[in-house]
């Protein structure tokens, strides 16, 4: 059994800034200085990347609790479930398929699933703890030791513990999973409610790959989510004219 680490995110310390001949800086450590009109994300330094790429996984969530928080004031729980189930069957399948694109990451088994979940938005590192295991290309497991989304709802009960971590991933990890491989399925070993009550690792779960899986059809909000133009849009080369996309065959 082998283990897949933490993406490595981090980098020589210190990157220096370039100087163009303009003397204008290009990699930014911060935004401390001067306002630039023409600012782009190319601009920041390996360091500064990363930072941004965190808040804007946490965001993700921020982004989703607010939303959640408004259905439940105005609609109640039920909805809040409903919505949340539809939010990531819309969403998942089609930001996994970028990220696929954009890494270059190949193939269908657990190692590409695994792969996508250490990129998605919706797994901010950090915040949720994930850690991976591969047994072998058609088996996995991974648990995340700490879930900063089960700290919010633990306060509220075990009702709302049960929507999050049953309802809500009960319909959607299949979901994602099947985006990758369409006999892909993901079982939880054990989740929330925690017995004992500061059980650690706060959920695990197991990814099957198998001919006997039932394959999911495509959600009809996913089907709507890929009509939008958010799910199509192509961003253009950075300034250097390095592709977002590489081209294929390319490194």
């Amino acid at each position: 059994m082998k283990e897949i680490k933490g993406l490595s995110i981090g980098g020589p310390p210190g990157l220096a800034e370039m100087a163009p001949a303009g003397g204008q800086a290009t990699h930014m450590d911060n935004y401390s200085g001067e306002f630039r009109a023409d600012f782009r994300y190319e601009d920041l330094s390996r360091q500064a990347l990363v930072r941004l790429v965190r808040e804007y996984a946490l965001i993700v969530h921020l982004l989703d609790r607010s939303m959640c928080a408004a259905i439940g004031m105005r609609f109640g729980q039920d909805a809040v479930r409903d919505c949340a189930i539809d939010e990531w069957r819309g969403a998942s399948p089609i930001y996994g398929e970028r990220l696929r694109e954009v890494f270059e990451i190949e193939g269908d088994d657990v190692e590409a699933i695994f792969k996508v979940l250490q990129l998605d938005p919706g797994f901010p590192h950090h915040y949720l703890d994930v850690h991976y295991e591969v047994v072998d290309p058609c088996h996995g497991f991974f648990e995340l030791r700490s879930c900063g989304a089960l700290m919010d709802v633990e306060p509220f009960g075990k009702a709302m513990v049960t929507m999050m971590c049953h309802d809500i991933e009960d319909a959607t990890f299949d979901v994602t999973a099947q985006a990758i491989n369409p006999k892909a399925r993901v079982r939880h070993v054990h989740r929330p409610p925690r017995s004992p009550q500061d059980r650690v690792p706060h959920c695990r779960w197991e990814v099957v790959i198998d001919e006997d899986t039932e394959t999911l059809e495509e959600a009809d909000i996913t089907a709507v989510t890929r009509m939008t133009t958010a799910a199509s849009f192509k961003f253009p080369a950075m300034r250097d004219g390095t592709p977002h996309v590489s081209p294929k065959g390319g490194n």
